[in-house]
């Protein structure tokens, strides 16, 4: 294994070590952008386990933007609907509190999609085939053993499903191998935060729920004092787990929760009696929050729980790895293409890292009453701010001097670099339904307000063929009930955004200019990486 690689080996542009749901969106945003990812998983198959299951708005638009989230929504209207959660005496007994979650908010008014509650294990499915059907070489039960960078690529050594080995040449790696991240550790790279706040004991249980739900539209539960469990189960109702805290100080979970205390926990919690389930196993594990020290090593990237890893709580974990792939994969098409420097590469982890910080911390925040530690004081945001209303640090800000907040509620906005474009309702656009849809394969558009034709000039000026950046106006109005589109968009009649591919706002003109071109062609040279210092980055 410390040979050198044989020579020919296979060659790929991307290859992407990690078939979960981040690995297999990356694959997906990729290939639909005509870019073929070679992708190693060593798992066979998708995960039976119970983990995320609902994506937020923000996460659907990127679905949207290749074509795949209606088969998400098809996959949702065939479950029951599963939108609150409640605290209850047990799952089959009295219900003592409901609410709705916030993610089933209506964000009608600020996105042109809603959430999506279906689990991971189904998203997956939709993914990867969305990404095989576009071309992304797939690879699972093919188990990675080494990276080693060489002559200016990365070579990997592989197992295939046969336990064959064989080395892929690769211009990029995007590990997405999870929390306990083989290529993480093998880089050297650390991790900020690690704060256990609570020990949990997860037990995994097979039963029947349609009647203990009894048609309600829970998708989680917490049962009350003396002993805290919480619950949750598959969308299909036929199995789930249920986690209760300890203390390893007095307690060795090794031990402590043999079969018989299992069982008792489990009957307790949902209210049954044990005849009517099944123990199917139990793990301990630690809750907590961490953000790797550094997302990325020359040209290996990290990503999703390979770089953040929060408490479940929000549901944050899986939409924030998935909007890791999304601005990432979104610079290394403009990077491929010849568009961009790939000096632009260099902002992933300035922009990811913050907001992988800010949401640990506010998952972190909301265990606080449930931590074995204390867990430090910050403003609570609400999960629309967290998921959706986030601000990447842009060209010019200055750390020493904030002004804008890192986050905020996403109909607060108002064109701010380093915002997502507002979605506002369109018709008559080519069929397009939101300004978010005009942000397409990858490209960038130039959106100027209904007077702002110069813009719209300059942009074609600087790039004729409209070979990477798109040209729009913003109408005069838009739906009932929605701010004026230059005042959403804060532009005014005269002015104008430079919208990246991932629907990040890179620059905003609030008046025309006399020399338009030269201005637009400065922003355009700076969203694009041109024109920039090398920072220098490790090696390995």
């Amino acid at each position: 294994m410390n040979a050198d690689p044989p020579i020919p080996a296979e060659r790929t542009t991307v290859l992407i070590v990690g078939g979960s749901i981040v690995g297999a969106s990356a694959a997906l945003f990729l290939a639909a952008r005509g870019i073929t990812p070679v992708l190693v998983e060593k798992h066979p198959a998708i995960s039976t386990r119970l983990r995320a299951k609902l994506f937020y708005p923000r996460t659907m638009e990127a679905y949207r933007s290749v074509g795949a989230d209606q088969d998400v929504y098809a996959v949702q209207r065939s479950l029951p609907p599963a939108d609150h959660a409640a605290v209850v005496a047990s799952l089959a007994g009295r219900e003592l509190r409901r609410w709705r979650l916030p993610a089933a908010d209506d964000f009608s008014d600020v996105s042109p999609c809603p959430s999506a509650f279906v689990k991971q294990a189904d998203l997956e499915e939709v993914v990867r085939a969305r990404a095989h059907a576009v071309g992304a070489d797939l690879r699972f039960g093919h188990r990675l053993l080494q990276l080693r960078q060489h002559d200016g690529h990365v070579v990997a050594h592989v197992l295939d499903a046969d336990g064959e080995p064989y080395t892929v040449k690769a211009d990029y790696v995007l590990a997405a191998d999870g929390n306990s991240s083989a290529i993480r550790e093998g880089l050297g790279i650390g991790r900020s935060g690690g704060k256990v706040v609570s020990h949990v004991m997860e037990i995994g249980f097979a039963a029947d729920l349609r009647q203990a739900l009894d048609g309600r539209r829970l998708a989680l539960a917490w049962t009350g004092q003396p002993e805290s469990a919480f619950l949750s189960w598959s969308t299909a109702h036929d199995r789930g787990t249920v986690s209760v805290t300890y203390d390893p100080a007095v307690t060795d979970p090794a031990t402590a929760f043999d079969a018989e205390r299992c069982r008792d926990v489990v009957s307790r919690a949902l209210g049954l009696p044990a005849s009517r389930f099944t123990i199917t196993g139990s793990r301990p594990w630690h809750m907590g929050g961490w953000v790797a020290d550094s997302y990325r090593a020359g040209p290996v990237f990290l990503l999703g729980d390979a770089v953040h890893v929060t408490p479940p709580t929000g549901g944050f974990g899986a939409n924030t790895g998935i909007q890791d792939a999304w601005n990432l994969t979104a610079k290394l098409v403009s990077v491929l293409r010849g568009d961009a420097d790939p000096l632009l590469l260099d902002d992933y982890e300035l922009e990811r890292r913050a907001v992988g910080r800010l949401t640990v911390e506010q998952a972190l925040l909301r265990v606080r009453g449930h931590a074995e530690v204390p867990v430090d004081d910050r403003p609570l945001l609400s999960e629309a701010a967290v998921a959706i209303g986030y601000r990447y640090p842009m060209p010019g800000d200055d750390p020493a001097a904030p002004g804008l907040p890192e986050a905020d509620e996403p109909g607060r906005w108002r064109g701010e670099p380093g915002t997502r474009l507002p979605h506002l309702p369109l018709t008559g656009q080519d069929g397009g339904v939101s300004t978010l849809d005009l942000v397409r394969d990858g490209r960038y558009l130039l959106l100027a307000g209904v007077e702002g034709h110069p813009w719209a000039r300059a942009a074609r000026e600087l790039d004729p063929s409209g070979a990477f950046l798109d040209v729009a106006l913003l109408p005069r109005s838009a739906g009932s009930g929605t701010p004026r589109p230059a005042d959403a968009c804060g532009t005014g009649d005269h002015g104008a955004l430079l919208v990246r591919p991932d629907h990040v706002i890179a620059w905003r003109a609030t008046h025309a200019a006399p020399n338009a071109t030269a201005v637009l062609t400065d922003a355009t040279r700076q969203a694009l990486g041109r024109d920039r210092p090398s920072l220098p980055r490790q090696r390995f």
